[in-house]
């Protein structure tokens, strides 16, 4: 009796698509998964947008007026009494010639005011967006700083500042909190790295409330991200 011959398998050559939709579907359901749980920070969208239009524009930065009316502190140069200058006699003028080259490279701005001087330094020579810890970049600048105003008997105020982005993070639910963070992380470090007498050091935090620019440019939101360090005249308590 003969033998039924058996059948030929033919060969699928297809069968790589079922396993490449299965990839398919595999990661659409994970991005699917990753945009669901994801949010956009809309603070930290629009500080890395500020920061690279005045990257690409530093125009930008310097041709920006500041508008006028009390919205803004005023950022011009008063006239200082003699009263305060006769108290600083040769501290005046070590600290101006002290920080003179820092200010003609923009890292700090000195400004003479009637019961103060205050050193001006922007939040993108200290701080990396949204946090309180000082980058090591700007290490050095703290440090001549400190050297020439650590012997003096006035005392210390610093300020931190921002622009009004809001922030809302775990650590800093609210720009005055991230703005205080940032003053006392500048008062510890004064006192931990130079040995600054505490008793003479204060720090406060304003939030968005002390602008120097307008908030509505790039430009002016990068300058109101400032701390300022003031050296204050006898024991004004001036805010």
């Amino acid at each position: 009796m003969a033998r039924k011959k058996r059948h030929e398998e033919h060969e699928n050559h297809e069968r790589w698509l079922v396993s490449y939709a299965d990839f398919i579907t595999l990661l659409f359901a994970f991005f699917t998964s990753m945009y669901a749980i994801s949010s956009v920070n809309e603070g930290k969208f629009r500080i890395m947008s500020d920061s690279l239009a005045i990257a690409f524009n530093p125009t930008l930065f310097t041709s920006s007026k500041a508008k006028e009316g009390p919205r803004f502190v005023t950022e011009q140069r008063s006239h200082v009494s003699n009263e305060f200058k006769d108290m600083f006699t040769n501290n005046y003028q070590k600290i101006q010639n002290a920080l003179k080259d820092l200010e003609a490279d923009k890292k700090l701005t000195l400004i003479e005011e009637e019961n103060r001087i205050t050193i001006r330094i922007s939040e993108s020579m200290l701080f990396e967006p949204g946090t309180d810890k000082i980058m090591k970049e700007g290490l050095p600048v703290i440090d001549e700083v400190a050297a020439v105003l650590r012997e003096l008997p006035n005392s210390i105020r610093v300020e931190g500042h921002t622009d009004n982005i809001p922030v809302n993070t775990p650590r800093f639910p609210s720009n005055w909190d991230l703005s205080s963070g940032r003053a006392i992380s500048i008062l510890k470090y004064l006192i931990s790295q130079h040995g600054y007498d505490p008793k003479k050091l204060s720090a406060l935090g304003f939030g968005e409330y002390r602008p120097i620019d307008t908030n509505d440019t790039p430009s002016g939101r990068f300058k109101n991200r400032r701390v300022d360090i003031m050296v204050l005249n006898g024991d004004s308590v001036e805010l």
